[in-house]
């Protein structure tokens, strides 16, 4: 049997418990946040004392809360359970809330570690393009990154505007940081060879080849990520981003981008002649 069905079986009751009451779920969650008295429970969500009560004492049997004085707080173990109880809930509501974006794209391409942890992108927004307007999202791709120190991005295309704009970000001592597939190196060179030749031995650019197929386009900064992916068809949405300033959203990004900079090989300014 799959790993994850026997860990079902087992732990189906404890899924029961959060999933069948509303109740427990909302009072775990604030007092994930604070503690409160009975009174204070009762004046922020509207429930009588005797609703209240029963599941509070459900929630101290397990072990999730405790009490002192009058006063009920979260115990080690129930910050812990809480915790990943809100994740679950923040994943959901992003994938509700953004479900065209998640369903038109090729998001299983980001590698399990990180697809296990895309709630971390819970503070996003999708940034798309208007008929009218096709270039909307590369114009708000450049105002995030306009003044920023740091810029790491992985790409599997070549836009033409690009090579020029990283050109100028490296000449104003931007440290750059790029990650491309052999095939976007293979353009670069015949296209932008007089780019490469400029920022090649600048030290503040370093420019490394992935020799694997790449499915997903990022950049991070200091201040934000933009990630994008392909259409079903195989083609690259140009017309969607989802973008974040938020900084779980950003450390996210950066393990990400480690995770192909340490799966790539550095290019030397030899290799582009």
């Amino acid at each position: 049997m799959i790993p994850e069905i026997d860990l079902y079986d087992g732990v189906k009751e404890e899924l029961k418990f959060f999933t069948t009451s509303g109740v427990r779920v909302k009072l775990l969650i604030n007092l994930n946040r604070e503690g409160m008295t009975v009174n204070q429970l009762r004046s922020e969500f509207g429930y009588r004392t005797s609703t209240l009560l029963p599941v509070l004492a459900e929630l101290k049997s397990k072990g999730l809360i405790q009490q002192e004085d009058r006063c009920y707080d979260v115990t080690p173990f129930g910050k812990l359970i809480s915790s990943k109880l809100i994740d679950f809930i923040e994943t959901l509501s992003m994938f509700k809330t953004q479900e065209q974006f998640w369903k038109s794209h090729e998001t299983y391409v980001i590698p399990e570690l990180f697809f296990r942890n895309i709630g971390s992108l819970v503070r996003s927004q999708i940034v798309e393009a208007s008929p009218a307007d096709l270039f909307e999202v590369h114009r708000y791709f450049l105002k995030l990154v306009e003044g920023c120190s740091v810029i790491n991005g992985v790409s599997p295309f070549l836009h033409p505007e690009l090579p020029r704009i990283f050109k100028i970000f490296i000449e104003h001592e931007a440290a750059v940081r790029l990650v491309v597939t052999s095939s976007v190196l293979e353009l670069i060179r015949e296209r932008h060879a007089e780019v490469l030749q400029h920022v090649g031995d600048m030290s503040n650019f370093s420019l490394r080849v992935i020799e694997e197929d790449v499915g997903v386009a990022f950049t991070v900064t200091e201040k934000t990520l933009s990630l994008g992916f392909f259409r079903p068809d195989g083609t690259y949405d140009y017309n969607a981003d989802l973008v974040s300033g938020d900084p779980a959203a950003i450390e996210w990004g950066n393990a990400l981008f480690e995770y192909y900079w340490h799966r790539s090989a550095d290019v030397t300014l030899q290799d582009t002649d």
